[in-house]
């Protein structure tokens, strides 16, 4: 490589399944028959971000609930990252790759029955973006449906983490897509992508907000799904909140609750009661 090449950033282990050979995996699988499946996103998350934050976040959440859980004795592998979600609503940026909801259900069934014809039988899908949340569900019923043994769970720690935003970030406005937390979040684990001076800031109406990340949504929490139809109506930067807020103290607050949350949901629901 060139001197002159830049290191665009650095990833730590352990490794997903694309950068294990398939003895490692195999050896592994005698261990355990349980893959976590990050699911992320190509899209605009302002311009202080890079459009693959879903992705990164996604695979480091699995990487910190990996950890955490061979710490329990609950041995689990990662999947690569799935790198394109349901983005229709970002679609008003540049750069933005969306893939249909039928597309992405087919796309994790089949990476899943893969993963079954290898092995595999325990199959938790989580989020990088939670437009794909209401795919992923479908997805995981599917896998159920063709299969005698396989257990598919997916599971939201977005509701896990509102619940507790407030004492975690210093705004005190609505922050959602891109704002303090996602951008904190990022600082941890790519800070080589994130660009705090072109961070605006930029805070929509709480009506407005209520139906994108409201405490009645059902990706926070709620009892009502909302639809979305276009960030680029309610934002011209592709972001809402407060990037500068944005700290790396508050992004290791937010990754501790997620994983915490994850790692008590996985080792209850698969490892518990072995």
């Amino acid at each position: 490589m060139a001197h002159d090449e830049p290191v665009l950033y650095v990833q730590h282990g352990p490794p997903t399944l694309a950068e294990m050979s398939g003895a490692e995996v195999r050896h592994r699988l005698k261990q355990t028959q349980t893959v976590l499946i990050p699911v992320g996103a190509t899209e605009d998350h302002g311009p202080h971000l890079p459009l693959g934050t879903d992705t990164m976040e996604g695979r480091e959440i699995c990487r910190r609930t990996a950890l955490a859980l061979e710490e329990l004795g609950c041995p689990v592998m990662i999947a690569p990252a799935v790198p394109f979600g349901t983005s229709s609503f970002h679609m008003g940026f540049a750069g933005t790759i969306s893939i249909s909801s039928t597309t992405l259900v087919a796309l994790l069934r089949e990476i899943a029955m893969s993963l079954y014809e290898g092995g595999f039988r325990n199959f938790v899908f989580i989020h990088g973006h939670d437009g794909n949340l209401s795919s992923m569900m479908v997805a995981v019923q599917e896998i159920v449906d063709e299969t005698d043994d396989a257990r598919a769970v997916v599971c939201n720690w977005l509701a896990a983490l509102s619940s507790v935003y407030h004492t975690i970030q210093t705004s005190t406005k609505g922050e959602g897509h891109g704002g303090e937390g996602e951008t904190s979040r990022l600082l941890v684990t790519h800070p080589e992508l994130v660009h705090p001076e072109r961070a605006e800031p930029h805070h929509i109406d709480p009506e407005i907000m209520a139906y994108i990340q409201g405490p009645e949504h059902v990706k926070t929490g709620g009892g009502i799904y909302y639809g979305i139809r276009s960030y680029s109506d309610v934002t011209p930067y592709g972001h809402i909140g407060d990037p500068t807020l944005a700290t790396t103290e508050t992004g290791e607050k937010g990754y501790a609750v997620i994983v915490d949350w994850l790692t008590s949901v996985i080792k209850r629901d698969f490892f518990d009661h072995r």
